[in-house]
């Protein structure tokens, strides 16, 4: 069903039409849609499972809403695995059956988040949120059609608004870079801080504890680590080297953010500036936050301060680059973090044929260099011998021998 914010109880007995990207969307905080009618469709192939020869998910993956769409590729996969997860954890699943039965006791909270986002970001829209279910492997999450929220990771209804503040926050975000940890802790910790403003609840209450405890330390490795796209340690996952929580990211990215803020005269701007940064390093320096840090890094690298923040020097470097490639027809293009090198284009640099099985091209880039190998587009990225699968390959300076890659697949082969 459709569960119009300013309508919760009113309509929340009706079953109505799936929303789609267009008519879903609103500029009004009070006409914002909850759709709910993908539970009832789980729980409907759920009943089924003991009496049917047939997966009964698949209808509910054929007949799911666009949350249900948006939500298959990377967390649902098919039927099929959302079937096997569902045997092999019913138990847990059937903890969440009635989780959403005070669902309209939300409106007048949902109504004030939505108004306090107006009032902050006027731009702002107010897409879809709908409850899906699906892998336990995503609390939420944003897609073109509007943000999903995991049904089955809801133990109740406490922070379900706060979660849906934080996925609205998403859906406003206009953050450019290059994939760099940076990007992606101010995506997430800016997230977290205008999201606590409008919804007065913070969801990452245990990093943002170990983060304060542990700040010197933790800071001073993040500006170590902050230009490189290994997110290990800080966002969605640790190395377990020590004690610290998943997500200490989004407790950086607060920081930033909420000192960016402080810092700024113009508050409405700042949120502004926040939701749509185009220069992570820009906007890191003019936050001030890391500038301790930084000073005492740069003292140790021997570096200038102004230095730092660029995102790699001004001086280029000739470098003949090679790779292997697993089949005699294989194109290759190179790409990365400066126009040398593409710009992030996949297919603006072709690699020469040097032979059936080696491709080369020489060019002069600047360091600390980020790349990667492509056939020409972004679902067919080079999976390379002996480095992380599908993370940046990284140069810091320029090598004392040529470099040579090996290919041993691709990702749309696997």
């Amino acid at each position: 069903m459709k569960i119009k914010i300013n309508q919760l109880l009113a309509v929340c007995f009706f079953t109505c039409a799936t929303v789609n990207a267009q008519s879903g969307f609103s500029n009004d905080p009070l006409n914002a849609v909850f759709e709910t009618s993908d539970t009832e469709k789980f729980w409907k192939a759920f009943d089924k499972m003991e009496t049917s020869k047939d997966n009964p998910f698949t209808e509910y993956m054929k007949d799911g809403s666009l949350g249900v769409k948006g939500f298959t590729e990377f967390r649902i996969i098919n039927a099929d695995s959302l079937y096997t997860m569902v045997k092999r954890r019913k138990a847990d699943y059937l903890k969440t059956r009635n989780v959403l039965d005070g669902i309209g006791l939300k409106e007048k909270r949902a109504r004030a988040i939505y108004s306090a986002m107006k009032y902050w970001y006027p731009d702002a829209k107010f897409p879809p949120v709908y409850f899906v279910y699906g892998r336990f492997n995503s609390g939420g999450t944003v897609s073109k059609d509007g943000i999903i929220i995991g049904t089955e990771m809801l133990s109740n209804l406490d922070g379900v608004m706060g979660l849906v503040a934080h996925e609205l926050i998403h859906f406003q975000q206009d953050i450019s870079g290059d994939g760099s940890l940076l990007k992606n802790t101010l995506m997430e910790g800016g997230a977290d801080f205008i999201s606590e403003m409008i919804s007065g609840e913070n969801i990452n209450t245990g990093p943002f504890r170990y983060g304060e405890t542990h700040l010197d330390a933790l800071c001073r490795e993040f500006v170590t680590k902050l230009k490189n796209d290994d997110n290990t340690d800080w966002l969605y996952g640790t190395s377990k080297k020590d004690d610290r929580p998943n997500d200490l990211g989004y407790w950086m990215g607060y920081k930033i953010s909420a000192a960016y803020f402080n810092k700024q005269k113009d508050k409405h701007k700042a949120i502004h500036d926040i939701l749509n940064i185009k220069d992570p390093l820009k906007f890191l320096k003019e936050s001030g936050f890391l500038d301790p840090y930084i000073k005492e890094y740069i003292e140790s690298k021997k570096m200038k301060f102004d230095d730092f923040y660029k995102p790699y020097s001004d001086e280029t470097h000739e470098i003949t680059f090679t790779v292997s490639v697993p089949d005699k027809n294989d194109e290759v293009y190179i790409t990365g973090n400066q126009p040398e090198l593409g710009s992030w284009t996949p297919s603006s640099i072709k690699m020469n044929r040097k032979n059936a099985k080696e491709r080369s091209i020489t060019l002069k880039i600047h360091f600390p260099a980020q790349f990667k190998f492509t056939k020409g587009n972004w679902e067919s990225q080079a999976d390379i011998k002996g480095k992380d699968k599908w993370q940046n390959i990284r140069i810091e300076e320029k090598p004392s021998k040529p470099v040579h890659y090996e290919i041993i697949n691709w990702s749309d082969n696997q």
